[in-house]
């Protein structure tokens, strides 16, 4: 039966504050650190994208299958005459461990998407889902869930 009410491991994080030197906490706090510094990576990759014309400058980030379903996402935009994608901000909300190698990541994120014909629609912000690996040492992003439309501009 799955917990109704689940712990993440930045909850963990806090419940573990007053023991600062216990090594769950700390390994907590490194992996907590290394998402932000990925997914910090991430984005600012995806807004460069358009500038240089593809994903390509996600590969340190990405396993292989994440950096395919990135240039789909790329493509698609393309197709939809999106010229560039220009992050607001990013806030990020959580990380779960789902085991040694795998993990969840949620941020609030804010992006304005820019058209060919120069109109503007920025988004209302949504919560985004990254399904992350660890790989060879280094954590990457595999998948992408943004959980709100982009905004049609009117």
């Amino acid at each position: 039966m799955p917990q109704r009410f689940h712990t993440t491991s930045t909850n963990r994080i806090i419940q573990l504050a007053g023991q600062p030197g216990s090594l769950e906490y700390l390994h907590l706090l490194e992996v907590n650190r290394k998402l932000l510094d990925l997914l910090i990576r991430f984005n600012l990759g995806v807004e460069n994208s358009f500038r240089v014309g593809g994903m390509q400058g996600l590969a340190e980030c990405c396993t292989a299958a994440g950096l395919k379903r990135m240039e789909v996402k790329y493509t698609n935009w393309r197709a939809a005459a999106v010229a560039e994608l220009n992050l607001v901000s990013c806030d990020f909300l959580s990380f779960d461990l789902l085991d040694k190698d795998r993990a969840r990541v949620f941020t609030f994120e804010k992006w304005v998407f820019v058209y060919e014909d120069g109109r503007q629609a920025p988004t209302a912000g949504s919560v985004d889902g990254y399904d992350v690996h660890l790989v060879n040492g280094l954590w990457r992003v595999d998948s992408v869930t943004f959980y709100a439309p982009n905004l049609e501009p009117g």
